[in-house]
């Protein structure tokens, strides 16, 4: 039986539902290049509520998390979210996930529906005497407010100033009356924010649905459609398609999140092999001239096959073929000229530096006005 979120009256009623990570999940409400083009132009919002949520306290929680991350945490301040890399003892990537420092010793750790008990068992093997994790994800529920007028969608719901949230900034606040944690981050691309609601169950979903029914006034509710257009637009990976336990940060093009100089975490050993000797294939975008591209559609040049597609769509912003794939270093450079094999007939592409839409007009780069 597949399991529901806080929210899922409002989607079976709604929209249209697909199974994802054991999850019933809205699909589109309406189409997906609709909500697509409502988030890059106004604002959508997000059930993710199916992604894993773990409370980390106790006085070695900073340590414990130093052990599992590249990233240095002790230099987080309180209040800030960032991105790192669950690894495993060969570097591979066995998520990726935000960690938002709440308090000095306590962390909220979201992470991918699809490994949540994965992660979750990953953690607990390597947790100390003494150290707390709470999976709080069956008592919150988790909604996504994306796009440039995101921040006015949401301000009329908190009394916190959301002008004064940075980017990758989180504060606990109240939403509706109900005790939240906002974080201005997202999936998209875009300027926007998620906000985790407590007091949300499945037996009492209350708030979560009156914040959703407030925010759907303002905003376009979005399925995973376009929540998967979004992301590869902006050029954001997905684990367990363009990112695995067999994908290393440096072919992941992830390695920004390694503080340099820290040790002492899993995976460490390795990482400085791949640093010193450098990856064979790497994660790059492309674009295509015409033609749709798909997971495992095989990349070319004039010597033979390169790389392959590990995600494409079509771009409901570029109207045209965009894709993540893994090619190999040398023929990586971004303005690369390649193929891509559309079934058996070679389409023109072109390695391209994500995002893939113009950053003065769109995205949480835009200049004021567009």
């Amino acid at each position: 039986m597949l399991r529901k979120t806080q929210l899922y009256d409002y989607h079976r009623a709604h929209a249209k539902l697909t199974e994802f990570a054991g999850y019933d999940m809205p699909l589109w409400y309406t189409t997906t290049s609709e909500e697509h083009m409502a988030v890059r132009n106004a604002s959508g919002i997000f059930d993710v509520s199916h992604m894993a949520r773990f409370e980390v306290t106790g006085g070695q929680s900073t340590e414990f998390l130093e052990g599992l991350v590249p990233t240095a945490v002790q230099s987080q301040q309180q209040g800030k979210a960032f991105y790192t890399l669950l690894l495993n003892d060969h570097g591979g990537i066995i998520d990726d996930l935000i960690i938002v420092r709440l308090q000095s010793d306590r962390y909220m750790v979201v992470v991918n529906a699809a490994n949540a008990q994965a992660d979750k068992k990953h953690m607990l093997d390597h947790a100390p005497s003494g150290l707390q994790l709470v999976d709080r994800t069956e008592e919150t529920a988790m909604i996504a407010v994306q796009g440039p007028a995101a921040q006015s969608s949401l301000q009329p719901l908190t009394d916190l100033d959301l002008s004064q949230l940075k980017r990758f900034r989180s504060a606990e606040t109240k939403v509706l009356g109900e005790d939240a944690i906002v974080s201005r981050t997202g999936y998209t691309g875009e300027d926007g924010f998620e906000v985790i609601l407590y007091n949300a169950t499945m037996e009492n979903p209350g708030g979560a649905l009156k914040t959703w029914g407030k925010l759907a006034l303002s905003s376009t509710p979005c399925g995973l459609g376009a929540r998967d257009s979004l992301r590869l637009e902006a050029g954001l990976p997905l684990h367990g398609s363009d990112i695995d336990q067999n994908t290393d940060p440096y072919q992941a093009d992830l390695s920004w999140v390694i503080t340099a100089e820290k040790g002492g975490y899993i995976g460490e050993g390795a990482l400085s092999t791949y640093k010193e000797h450098g990856p064979t294939f790497i994660r790059r975008g492309l674009v295509m001239d015409s033609g749709i591209p798909r997971h495992g559609f095989e990349v070319v040049d004039e010597s033979g096959p390169i790389g392959e597609v590990t995600s494409g769509t079509f771009s409901p912003l570029l109207r045209k073929g965009v894709a993540l794939c893994k090619v190999k270093r040398e023929r990586s450079a971004y303005g690369t000229e390649v193929g891509v094999l559309v079934r058996d007939s070679r389409q023109r592409a072109a390695i391209t530096k994500p995002p893939f839409y113009a950053e003065s007009l769109y995205g949480w780069k835009r200049q004021k006005g567009n």
